[in-house]
């Protein structure tokens, strides 16, 4: 009985110790299997049809699912040139008398400002843009007279009060990049502006007025108003003779647009502009954006 306990040892260190030359002996052949066997893993399997299926991937559980189902759950990606953005600009606007004098023998230039917001789609070189903006279009008091009339009875002084555009447009633009700092952008477009305030006009029918003097509100200006170089009595003026001034609910937009566009290569995102056009009046202005 003593012997046996003994004998353990000496047999289990004689079995692995064969066990180990054998597997020794079998390494080169299971070494050759086993590379057979990558293989095979590595071929995608046939179906029963013999066409070749996708690659399986093995799941957190440890079930294998196929390769072109998890593309589907993670959704379609965004091609690489496509992205979108916002960007916020301001404007002075203005229509000079140059133009106005076209159809009027006396005017006041509109000098004011625009403001506005644009969402954009870009896909290589060009965007779709959709822009929100205010446009104030009120110039300053002052006398009108027409082309053809006579300013001792047709000269009117002309009060814009709060006339404004609200505006909602869309725009096509095309870039074109000269550096990775500086490009130019140009495009047009269309669009429907809300037309808020009032227009009041008051007859000059103390008859001082001329054609030569149309300009000066001291000496042609409404009856029985008081009046300096720039303005004349409100109080006076409610008194005065006021034919009715229609202002249109609505107008056309157009839009035309050219500018210069800057960029930081290293900050991903941020754009700036220079630009000018028309936008019912013309313009000039700048603005900054971000695409993501």
């Amino acid at each position: 009985m003593s012997r046996r306990p003994c004998a353990s040892p000496i047999v289990l260190a004689v079995f692995f110790a064969l066990a180990g030359r054998a597997a020794a002996d079998e390494a080169p052949s299971k070494l050759g299997a086993s590379l057979v066997a990558q293989a095979d893993r590595q071929t995608p399997p046939e179906d029963a049809t013999g066409t070749t299926g996708a690659p399986a991937t093995v799941a957190a559980g440890g079930d294998s699912v196929p390769a072109a189902e998890l593309a589907e759950d993670a959704g379609p990606t965004r091609p690489p040139d496509l992205s979108y953005g916002v960007a916020a600009r301001l404007r002075w606007v203005t229509v000079p008398g140059w133009l106005l004098n076209l159809f009027t023998k006396k005017n006041v230039p509109l000098s004011s400002w625009g403001t506005g917001i644009e969402l954009f789609r870009r896909k290589a070189n060009f965007d779709f843009v959709l822009s929100f903006g205010y446009q104030n279009m009120s110039p300053s008091d002052g006398n009108w007279l027409g082309s053809g009339h006579n300013a001792a009875t047709d000269t009117n002084f002309v009060q814009f009060k709060s006339l404004a555009l609200y505006s909602v447009d869309a725009a096509f633009i095309w870039h074109t990049t000269f550096t990775d700092w500086v490009g130019m952008h140009y495009g047009a477009g269309f669009g429907l502006g809300i037309v808020g305030g009032t227009i009041v006009r008051t007859v000059d029918n103390d008859g001082m007025c001329t054609d030569a003097n149309t300009g000066d509100l001291t000496q042609c200006h409404p009856a029985n108003v008081t009046c300096t170089s720039t303005s004349c009595n409100e109080a006076q003026l409610q008194t005065a003779n006021h034919p009715s001034s229609e202002v249109p609910p609505a107008l056309p937009i157009i839009n035309v647009v050219l500018g210069l566009d800057f960029r930081l290569p290293k900050v991903r995102g941020w754009e700036a502009r220079l630009e000018g056009g028309f936008f019912d009046a013309f313009y000039l202005g700048g603005g900054v954006g971000y695409t993501f």
